[in-house]
């Protein structure tokens, strides 16, 4: 199954947003992604119909174990290419930025390498 970037963005959000608070709430993730609350409403619904969260009006929202898996995948990609680009020697902010970007189009193959490359270097 393909998952567009901008699902896999909602659902880290909400994943990272739960670890934080406990919670999660429409505003949360209208913040930490800089959009619309009507834009996030919208894509709240679309998340629901698909079956990673689940939700009720006016109140907090909470990832599916289906939504869970996507979004650890997610997370996981992030943390570990940050950590590469650090390790180049990257500015913090670039790394954090262009982990954010690279998470969504690399190859299994490719992580895996970086993985292997980080676990060796990054000791």
């Amino acid at each position: 199954m393909e998952i567009s970037q901008s699902v896999e963005d909602y659902l880290e959000a909400i994943y990272l947003a739960e670890a934080d608070k406990g919670h999660v709430r429409v505003k949360d993730i209208a913040l930490k992604l800089d959009i619309k609350l009507s834009s996030v409403t919208g894509m709240f619904k679309k998340l629901e119909e698909e079956g990673f969260i689940k939700s009720e009006k006016y109140g907090p929202v909470e990832l599916t174990q289906k939504g869970k898996v996507i979004a650890r995948g997610v997370y996981s990609k992030h943390k570990l290419l940050n950590k590469f680009f650090l390790l180049l020697g990257v500015d913090k902010k670039i790394a954090l930025e262009d982990a954010c970007r690279a998470e969504h189009v690399l190859s299994k193959k490719t992580l895996d390498k970086i993985r292997k490359f980080v676990n060796e270097k990054g000791n």
